[in-house]
């Protein structure tokens, strides 16, 4: 986990995993990256980016991977502008 604060305050928390696969090799996933609304587009999510790609580098990571929700438009061009790109599509069936 990594946390970006301001004092005491929390601004912003990111999740995060190592996971191995045949496709991507040695990935560092990163299941929440979670910025304070009243603080987006202050530079906590491109901190805690930053922090993340040093700690996947530093863990011998090939990738650095994550999900985000079809309907958060203003999350996907904050990703494209930090070099994300989308290589493929997610499909998920709900079993319950």
């Amino acid at each position: 986990m990594s946390i970006a604060t301001d004092g005491d305050a929390v601004r912003g928390v990111a999740v995060w995993r190592i996971v191995e696969n045949t496709y991507e090799g040695r990935r560092f996933y990163v299941d929440d990256l979670v910025t304070d609304a009243a603080h987006r587009s202050c530079g906590v999510g491109r901190f805690l980016l930053s922090g993340i790609e040093a700690r996947a580098r530093a863990l011998g990571c090939d990738v650095v991977a994550l999900d985000s929700g079809t309907q958060r438009t203003s999350a996907h061009r904050f990703y494209f502008r930090e070099g994300f790109v989308i290589p493929s599509f997610c499909f998920r069936k709900s079993l319950s």
